[in-house]
């Protein structure tokens, strides 16, 4: 263990996310995010809520990178698609409950580890 603060491991973990992002699933970047960023902590401000906090950084970036970078899309069905505010927000909600929990699921086997 490195033993940096919070902080510094949520960003060292978003770095290291940001960069896997290009070779690897959103999945498996959350998980990893999570574990990292825990990992990365002193042992004495150790807990699993810094690698949730990271993997909900880093899933609301995503989230809104999405809203702006859109898909190649066939003309006629971008005319078709409007805007939902409702949906939008139920998106949101929703990748913030699952970035969320595949944080805690990467961050409490390194909660334990630097626990022992």
């Amino acid at each position: 263990m490195a033993g940096f603060n919070k902080l510094g491991s949520i960003l060292i973990s978003l770095l290291f996310g940001v960069l896997l992002s290009f070779l690897f699933d959103n999945v498996f970047i959350l998980v990893f995010i999570g574990f990292l960023s825990t990992y990365l902590v002193n042992v004495d401000k150790k807990t699993y809520i810094t690698g949730m906090t990271a993997a909900l950084i880093y899933g609301a970036g995503n989230f809104i990178q999405g809203l702006f970078i859109v898909p190649n899309i066939p003309k006629d069905i971008i005319l078709q698609v409007t805007l939902d505010p409702f949906n939008l927000v139920v998106g949101f909600l929703v990748t913030i409950m699952i970035s969320l929990f595949l944080g805690f699921i990467g961050a409490y086997p390194a909660y334990w580890t630097g626990k022992q």
